[in-house]
């Protein structure tokens, strides 16, 4: 086997992985595992893959995958997740037994619904229940353990043999590679990891022969993008939806040369990591969770409407126009995502009208448009009528003596302490406004987690701090999460501070789960109660948790010992907080954010 050494700190001793034999079913799928191009493995140790995790130490070497500990399965699925969001390839997921895939299953979840890669190792048993240890081995034991996320994963297996697990790993990291990609689980029989075998008897295939097809999603047919292309040369008014598409430099500057070459709009999601730059002056409505009115608006007035992957693009035009009314512009769909649609999860979303329906990868379909079209270039009625010039830009924040802080004041705060192009903003709040956003290059921010579900932020943060130190240490992970989703996935900070990764998480903090608050004053209002009553079950508060104490007890530093509330004073404390991020130290900074504006944030979600 190859020798690879460990990139962290976890070195293991008198071990040489460059001489070692395989000598157990463990060793073998330590070997494939080797070989699949998988840096990391994020795990929660546990019994029932110990065979496992003892050959990727002692016999692997800790290295290729290497190990990363974490306090719960959940934040190891997370930061699995926000690795791939940046680094685009997945990396492993360990996690113990039918109890600790419980434990992670809302992860998986996001990672579904936000389409990506993931190698999950699971294990059970023994599946022998004559080897079963009493009370401990029998509760840990099922008999049909992928059947937990089945409906959440693109592929799962139990192989019953060492060849049949060798094969598994191989399927199930080719699986979770092809777009569109999602998570996928391979459960291992506790003795098949641990009893002994004859090397001569395993079997490793060539693996980047099956790795190769990963590389090369389909494209569309000459004829498809002649067809697009007669389209946007038909059309006065173009409109671009990026959605779901690459985050490689090389695709961000076409998706600029497509829209600068036909004079295109564009519009963007906040739910998807950056597509384009919000300040181009072909980008006139910040992106928004929901559709705004300003967005309905330039969909209602194109004539050509090109979607690249748009998530829920059905519901997005359905929005766009009166009941019952179809779009009037010709729609042309560019999406893979029906190969993962099923019964289960509606995350699919409804059928959106389609005048030109291509199934091929987004980005290789972008670039054949582009390369068909070079040399072209078209005027739209869009400039001729000023739309391209508005909302240009970022808002400067509003001159007032107050010391409170809100929402956009903290990124006012932000961008002044970190430049632009130094930032990769994992996440944001729910409260944060489009307009608030600076996509100046690929990685400028990442989106959101997918499946909108609570505590995930921590862990994706710790994902990308990683994904970022291989691929761009140039820039910083800065997460803004909100009080609520800090809380709840706090504990996976310590892993950031254990491998010493950069970072920075600043929780804006309303002390409430204020987006329930928000949903609590409508209903009352449409019942005709009492509204004032709305932040019952909602706040936290007496005691008032203390985010810094708990963010030292992490292993994370806090830059000042207690929680910023004065709006004069952010931006330095941000700035060192960013200089001590860089020096390779996770941070955390606890703001007081007011919740005022928040509901003009998500207006359009009623």
């Amino acid at each position: 086997m190859a020798t690879h050494l460990p990139k962290l700190s976890d070195r293991p001793r008198n071990v040489n992985t460059g001489k070692a034999v395989i000598g157990y079913g463990s060793d073998a799928i330590a070997e494939q595992l080797s070989r699949l191009h998988l840096d990391y493995i994020a795990l929660v140790p546990g019994s029932s893959y110990r065979g496992l995790h003892d050959s990727l130490v002692n016999y692997n070497g800790n290295a290729k995958p290497e190990m990363l500990v974490c306090l719960h399965e959940e934040h190891a699925v997370s930061i699995a997740h926000g690795y791939a969001k940046v680094a685009e390839k997945p990396m492993a997921v360990g996690l113990h037994a039918n109890v600790g895939l419980m434990h992670a299953t809302m992860a998986i979840f996001n990672a579904w619904c936000d389409r990506v890669p993931m190698l999950i190792l699971g294990a059970t048993g023994p599946l022998d229940a004559t080897r079963r240890r009493p009370w401990i081995d029998w509760a840990h034991t099922a008999q049909d353990q992928g059947a937990l996320v089945r409906q959440f994963v693109k592929w799962d297996d139990q192989p019953h043999s060492v060849n049949a697990a060798i094969a598994s790993v191989v399927h199930a990291t080719v699986a979770t590679s092809a777009k569109p990609c999602a998570p996928t689980y391979v459960c291992f029989d506790l003795s098949l990891q641990e009893d002994e075998i004859d090397p001569e008897t395993v079997h490793l295939p060539d693996t980047e022969r099956y790795l190769h097809p990963v590389h090369q999603p389909p494209g569309p047919s000459p004829d498809e993008v002649l067809r697009v292309i007669d389209a946007l040369h038909k059309s006065k008014r173009p409109l671009f939806m990026f959605g779901r598409m690459n985050g490689w430099s090389n695709c961000w500057q076409e998706r600029i040369q497509l829209a600068e070459r036909f004079d295109a709009l564009v519009l963007t999601d906040i739910k998807q990591a950056a597509t384009f730059p919000t300040n181009h002056t072909l980008h006139p409505c910040p992106p928004s969770v929901f559709i705004t009115s300003q967005a309905c608006g330039l969909i209602r007035s194109a004539d050509v409407i090109v979607s690249f992957d748009w998530v829920d693009l059905a519901g997005t035009l359905k929005a766009a126009h009166d009941v019952g009314q179809e779009p009037a512009a010709t729609v042309v769909h560019v999406s893979m995502d029906s190969a993962l649609h099923n019964g289960w999860s509606k995350d699919h979303f409804g059928l959106p009208p389609a005048d030109i329906s291509i199934y091929a990868d987004v980005d290789r379909t972008l670039t054949a448009v582009l390369t068909s079209t070079m040399g072209e270039i078209h005027s739209s009625e869009w400039s001729k009528s000023g739309q391209t010039a508005r909302n240009h830009g970022t808002p400067a924040a509003p001159e007032s003596k107050s010391e409170d802080i809100f929402m956009t004041d903290l990124a006012s705060a932000l961008h002044a302490a970190i430049p632009s192009e130094d930032i990769c903003l994992v996440r944001v709040p729910l409260g944060w406004k489009g307009a608030d956003l600076r996509a100046t290059h690929p990685l400028a921010f990442m989106g959101m987690d997918g499946g909108a579900g609570i505590a995930s932020g921590p862990g994706q943060a710790v994902g990308t701090a990683l994904a970022l130190r291989d691929v761009a240490p140039n820039l910083l992970a800065v997460g803004v999460l909100g009080d609520g989703d800090f809380l709840m996935g706090s504990s996976a900070l310590w892993t950031a501070a254990r491998y010493r990764l950069p970072l920075l998480v600043v929780v804006a903090n309303n002390g409430s789960y204020f987006n329930d608050e928000v949903h609590q004053e409508r209903v009352a209002k449409r019942r005709g109660r009492e509204v004032d009553n709305k932040w019952i079950g909602m706040r936290l508060e007496d005691p008032t948790p203390d985010v810094h104490m708990i963010a030292q007890g992490l292993g994370c530093v806090a830059v000042v010992e207690q929680q910023v509330t004065q709006r004069s004073k952010l931006a330095a404390v941000l700035k060192d907080a960013a200089a001590q991020a860089f020096s390779g130290k996770a941070v955390v900074v606890d703001v007081r954010v007011l919740p005022e504006g928040y509901a003009s944030a998500m207006k359009e979600s009623k």
